[in-house]
């Protein structure tokens, strides 16, 4: 065993629950995000759509894009890097 890797561990492990009995007894109980649970006639930012974000850029060289397409690209590409770990892995 290195030399001093037990009170390193020891402190680290200390330090950690320190940090979480700390972190249980400062935290807050109000002052959370609330969303609003009612509506008044005058709230104008309520009525309007914020994902409604269609707008002329959406349609690329005079045709429009083809969503499916291209979230099926992505997908393809987020299993890129799993590959290359599955390859590394073989290597050994």
């Amino acid at each position: 065993m290195p030399r001093f890797q037990l009170p390193i561990a020891v402190i680290l492990i200390v330090s950690t629950a320190l940090s979480f009995v700390v972190f249980i007894l400062t935290r807050r109980t109000e002052g959370k995000i609330q969303l609003p649970t009612h509506s008044n006639e005058e709230d104008e930012a309520l009525k309007h759509d914020p994902f409604n974000v269609t707008k002329a850029e959406d349609v690329v060289d005079g045709y429009p894009i083809d969503e499916q397409a291209f979230w099926s690209r992505v997908r393809r590409g987020d299993s890129v890097p799993f590959v290359f770990v599955f390859v590394l892995t073989l290597q050994d």
